[in-house]
């Protein structure tokens, strides 16, 4: 399964360079035709198996195991994401009023061409909605029988977890920091001359991309970042990685610790960033015990939230001198200093679970 997985987020990936290369252009007109109509019977699936799941709520359904479970939410993300990738071209098509023809070379390098940074905010925001939202929607309603409400247990939303949570966030992001910097100093030689060589060039490409679109000219351009960069992620990576696959993986298991940690793993493997990858998993495993000992998927989406909003707008702060702190620094953060909040953190990450006292949380499926 997973050379398959990775087989597709390669072509997710590469998109602009299958598209500079004619593959997807030659027939586009044909492909946007497809994607409307999938479009279209994606809204009226997901509405009708949402009153079909409110009629059939007290009877008893057959269950699908896990592992088919799992298969069916893999291949609906991955279809959702590429469907996403063309549902914002054409969205970029009909906002900017451009041609297929003239996008193209834009799409295919657009760091070299600043104002189309928009474009590629549409685009990312697109293909999460899609791949992160709808298709997983999509799933629980048809797949596993069950409401996306089932994630959020609204009783038990209090106020001072969640304040524990924003203050978690920001406590391991200064702990994290130490493996941060211990990760990029990482030989993966030992692994592969071959995937060290494209790690770092992969590691390059990805932050280039990531301070362009973070480098903010204006308070709209800002805004429409974080909206990208902070609140879709949070919905939509949590949604899946907290809310299906991690409950999927621990029918699978029959052990919490591995489904958090396997979830943390692939959480952080998609991201293709290996210079960062531990610091990634970390957090992934945090976000995933917040959700195991309270039973609400808001947690770990504040808690993500909170990760990417405040990097985000202390970025956006620096470059307007609103402030003299660059989160991006490369210097190394005093060891006291991470040792302190790490104090914290764990501290506060013991009040969580206490708070709870035992997981309820519910399988998806």
């Amino acid at each position: 399964m997973l050379p398959g997985i990775f087989l597709v987020l390669f072509l997710i990936t590469n998109f602009n360079y299958l598209w500079q290369g004619d593959l997807i252009r030659r027939n586009f007109n044909k492909y946007v035709k497809v994607i409307v109509l999938y479009s279209q019977h994606l809204l009226i699936l997901i509405y009708f198996s949402g009153m079909n799941s409110i009629e059939t709520e007290y009877q008893v359904e057959k269950k699908r195991g896990p592992g088919s479970s799992l298969l069916f939410l893999v291949f609906m993300v991955l279809c959702g994401l590429f469907v996403g990738q063309f549902v914002g071209v054409v969205v970029i098509m009909m906002v900017s009023g451009q041609s297929i023809e003239s996008l193209a070379p834009v799409l295919a390098d657009p760091l070299s061409q600043p104002d189309v940074k928009n474009y590629l905010f549409i685009l990312q925001g697109v293909s999460v909605v899609f791949g992160f939202i709808l298709a997983p929607i999509l799933h629980q309603l048809i797949i596993d029988k069950t409401q996306p409400s089932t994630l959020f247990h609204t009783k038990n939303l209090k106020l001072i977890p969640i304040l524990v949570v924003g203050f978690i966030a920001l406590t391991m992001m200064v702990a994290n920091s130490a493996v941060i910097e211990w990760n990029m100093a990482v030989d993966y030689s030992w692994l592969s001359p071959g995937f060290e060589e494209w790690a770092k060039v992969k590691e390059t490409e990805l932050r280039e991309l990531t301070e362009f679109l973070t480098t903010f000219d204006s308070f709209g351009s800002f805004i429409a970042g974080f909206f990208i960069i902070a609140i879709l992620p949070a919905i939509g990576e949590e949604y899946v990685f907290r809310g299906l696959l991690q409950p999927k993986l621990q029918n699978l298991t029959g052990n919490h610790h591995m489904a958090i940690w396997l979830t943390a793993f692939i959480f952080s493997a998609i991201h293709l960033q290996f210079y960062g990858f531990v610091p990634r998993m970390l957090l992934g495993g945090l976000f995933g015990y917040l959700y195991f000992w309270s039973g609400n998927l808001l947690y770990p989406m504040i808690a993500h939230f909170v990760n990417n909003g405040f990097t985000v707008l202390m970025m956006y702060m620096f470059q307007q001198k609103m402030t003299d702190f660059d989160v991006d620094a490369t210097e190394s953060v005093p060891t006291t200093t991470v040792l302190l909040t790490l104090l914290v953190g764990v501290g506060l990450v013991i009040y969580f679970r206490n708070f709870f006292r035992k997981p309820v949380i519910q399988d998806a499926g």
